[in-house]
């Protein structure tokens, strides 16, 4: 199940990146102010996938003293 969450956010990732750098070529190209708005909205969508890859890489550390339980929750923050 984590394998596939992390091939999700990837493919997430990936995408809105795509999308934010043609959005931002668009923006420019035309000097529309509301596509360039749409292309910071699309960076900060990446930005959280990115965020959303280190939970789920830091929800698999195994227990330590500071957390003899895990970080299985991490992937939620």
């Amino acid at each position: 199940m984590a394998g596939e969450s992390k091939v999700a956010v990837v493919a997430a990732l990936v995408a809105n990146l795509v999308i934010a750098v043609l959005k931002l070529a668009a923006g420019l190209f035309s000097g529309s102010a509301a596509m360039l708005a749409e292309s910071a909205h699309s960076f900060s969508d990446v930005g959280n996938q990115i965020l959303l890859l280190g939970g789920i890489s830091r929800s698999h550390w195994p227990p330590s003293p500071e957390h003899p339980y895990g970080t299985g929750k991490a992937a939620f923050f």
